[in-house]
């Protein structure tokens, strides 16, 4: 029986694998246009350069991202090739010194020639051709059954032309709930790139813990976990500039005034009493001032154009207890509703005047409406509310981040579920304008070092695809699950953590031998 199970797994295996090494490349997320052929072109790993078109020397995040290319692309230790091969990767960029911000140009081109074999890549920023590096890795196959060895890319010549649907494409990491180190964060946000994300939404601080020294009010760090759980100023931006080197924005998140018990660890005088810690004073400058001392340090070493201001969650109850806060509430003829709102404007404010875009949970719309600045971008989470609607209806731009089921640390949502959420369901085309993406949100709650990115990933990849792919060919899971497991097993190949993409849950492990792609 033990003999008979064992050829059935062995069988199923070599079907998969005679399939894998005859198909073409799995491309994901799928471009926005791919054409190919039907010829294999050897690639010689031991002679392959890349060079900047022109003969100059490339800039040096352009040399940095030859170099992870190179890593990525030939992780197996091979020979010469047989014969005519690709030997360079011409890479040419319009702009290799462009800023990363919102909307910065991320298209590209990419072409394999099968006679002669040459790649070329074309792109207008430097974002662009870490994009078209990502694809030409994808498109390398590694064929050992000769006894040498040797890279190919089969189904050339290549035509691709590619760029994102939306501009916006995070994911959210939560290091309040759970501490998640340096280490950590870097690995995350070089498994991002495998799947063309773009955006690390650090949900920074939160009720449990803050985890952050800032240099003007280091007391403020008395609310980390312990020590061996807080960044430096210096640890920030070390983030900051590893995502940068690899595409990847920082959008920082500073949630108030509900979810910032922590901060009265350091500083109690913000918060209307010992043991009803939150949401902050909105009656004291203090507390204004401290958020503009916060956001200021901040800022020095993010530079993102858009700061995350929360405002979700908020329980008035603890304002309406302290005696002062009520003083001042009818000084302002304020309900608590309008103290919160106050409170918003406030904070809202002061990163206008730093020349940065507010961003604030979708109960900023739900109370606020247009009561907010026309320059606040809302990101929708309850999909039970039509916030996106009536705020992309009113002029404002919206960030897609449903709960059911881009809340990935909602283990029980299916990778196709999270595959088939349109971020523009029940939007006219003006109104999908104004949505600048979306993302997967991963807070913390269950989620630490050790299965970051068994959370993560597969299912994060589906949220890429929606994200970057076109629309019509990617409207349904069933079409893209072949791809779906290939990409899988690209990730594992990148030393990522992924589980097997058929899980009906996520975290799961293998439920027996067999190849990745069977699984």
């Amino acid at each position: 029986k033990l003999q008979f199970l064992y050829l059935i797994v062995m069988w199923r295996v070599l079907v998969c694998c005679a399939a894998a090494a005859s198909a073409a490349p799995a491309l994901w997320p799928l471009p926005k246009e791919a054409h190919s052929g039907k010829t294999t072109v050897a690639v010689d790993p031991t002679q392959f350069q890349f060079r900047a078109a022109g003969g100059g020397a490339p800039s040096a995040d352009l040399a940095a991202a030859f170099e992870r290319c190179r890593t990525q692309c030939f992780p197996h230790r091979a020979g010469a090739a047989a014969g005519a091969a690709a030997v360079e990767a011409v890479v040419e960029v319009a702009d290799d010194a462009a800023e990363l911000q919102l909307g910065v140009d991320e298209s590209y081109r990419l072409t394999v020639e099968a006679a002669p074999a040459a790649v070329r890549i074309e792109a207008a920023t430097q974002f662009g051709a870490y994009h078209a590096l990502e694809t030409l890795s994808q498109l390398l196959f590694f064929n050992a059954t000769d006894g040498r060895g040797a890279y190919v890319i089969r189904n050339a010549p290549w035509d691709i032309r590619d760029a994102p649907r939306f501009p916006h494409r995070e994911v959210l990491l939560d290091t309040s709930r759970h501490f998640q180190p340096v280490a950590s964060l870097k690995a995350a946000i070089q498994s991002f790139t495998y799947a063309k994300i773009n955006t690390l939404h650090w949900h920074l601080l939160d009720n449990q813990s803050f985890p952050w020294v800032p240099p003007s009010m280091p007391v403020m760090a008395r609310g980390a976990f312990s020590p061996y759980e807080m960044y430096t100023q210096q640890d920030v931006e070390d983030v900051v500039q590893y995502a940068k080197a690899r595409g990847v924005r920082v959008v920082m998140e500073m949630d108030t005034p509900g979810h910032a018990a922590s901060w009265c660890v350091g500083r109690p005088d913000v918060c209307p009493a010992p043991n009803c810690t939150s949401p902050l004073r909105p009656d004291t400058e203090a507390t204004f001032e401290l958020y503009e001392t916060l956001a200021d340090d901040l800022f020095k070493v993010v530079p993102d154009a858009y700061f995350h201001i929360g405002g979700d969650e908020v329980n008035t109850g603890c304002w309406e207890k302290n005696p002062e806060i009520v003083q001042w509430m009818r000084s302002k003829n304020l309900t608590a509703h309008g103290a919160y709102l106050y409170f918003v404007q406030r904070v809202a404010a002061i990163v206008r005047a730093k020349g940065k875009h507010a961003v604030g949970w979708d109960e900023l719309w739900a109370n606020f409406n247009t009561s907010l600045d026309k320059n606040t971008v809302i990101h929708q989470w309850r999909n039970w509310l039509p916030v996106a609607k009536a705020a992309t209806g009113a002029g404002y731009r919206v960030i897609m981040s449903n709960l059911t089921p881009w809340y990935l640390n909602g283990a029980t949502f299916t990778w196709q579920q999270v595959y088939e959420e349109e971020p523009c369901a029940g939007l006219t085309d003006e109104e999908c304008q104004r949505v600048i993406g979306g993302g997967g949100e991963l807070w913390g709650e269950g989620v630490d070092p050790s299965d970051l990115q068994t959370t993560l990933w597969p299912r994060l990849a589906a949220v890429g695809e929606r994200l970057w792919s076109d629309k019509a060919q990617t409207a349904n899971a069933s079409a893209a699950e072949s791809r779906y497991a290939s990409f899988r097993c690209y990730l594992t190949r990148q030393g990522v953590a992924a589980p097997p993409h058929s899980n009906p849950e996520a975290r799961q492990p293998p439920a027996g031998p067999g190849s990745c792609l069977a699984q």
